[in-house]
């Protein structure tokens, strides 16, 4: 394993210990949510996973470019733990996600020259990102929901960054997952058509998954 490649899954694993502990404490949990709290052990688990992946799907781009990415993926863990807990994103996570993201891409700009890519990470970002915000309020309650909103606005910009192969590629297999998770689910009686079904989870997948594949 190269020096890159180690120093990258090592922070990873930190970074998803710390997101561990996060979410050992029940923090995102309100009063009314019930049962017992998950262990979410996998979070660290995977976060090694998260961190290869990124750096191996971009292995030909200078190190700035991983940071924006890798940072999506690993807050996109822990936000996944959550959504699967509660079935909802906190602002504590998406909220500050979106500038941690705008930074890291336009240091990536900087870093490498490449400030094309940072006009089309805004663009898309408007575009998509607040499309999905205002559909979420407009047909709030029949279509995704505003933490996802909220989700995909750093999702968008990650992305867009990269081509904008990978901004297709990564929405259209997080609602293609999502959607075949939903409806194995409804075959098996497992949930309805009403159903509050966990989507962060599948959108995160479907980002990630974007990087090697477009």
């Amino acid at each position: 394993m190269d020096p890159r490649t180690l120093v990258i899954v090592l922070a990873a694993l930190a970074c998803g210990l710390a997101g561990w502990s996060w979410l050992r404490t029940g923090a995102y949990r309100r009063p009314d949510d019930e049962g017992p709290l998950p262990r979410h052990l996998w979070v660290p688990v995977l976060a090694p996973g998260v961190g290869l992946l990124v750096e191996r799907s971009l292995a030909d781009r200078p190190w700035p470019v991983l940071l924006a990415p890798l940072a999506l993926g690993l807050v996109g863990l822990v936000l996944a733990a959550v959504d699967a807990d509660v079935h909802r994103l906190p602002n504590a996570l998406t909220v500050p996600l979106l500038p941690v993201v705008a930074v890291l891409l336009t240091l990536a700009s900087v870093m490498t020259g490449d400030g094309s890519s940072l006009v089309r990470a805004a663009i898309a970002c408007v575009l998509v990102g607040g499309g999905a915000l205002a559909l979420s309020f407009v047909l709030h309650g029949r279509s995704i929901g505003i933490g996802d909103a909220k989700l995909l606005v750093s999702i968008t910009p990650t992305l867009a960054w990269l081509g904008w192969p990978h901004l297709v590629t990564g929405i259209w297999l997080g609602f293609v997952l999502g959607g075949l998770v939903a409806l194995v689910l409804i075959l098996l009686r497992r949930a309805t058509r009403k159903s509050n079904l966990a989507f962060g989870p599948y959108l995160v997948a479907g980002a990630l998954l974007a990087l090697p594949l477009a």
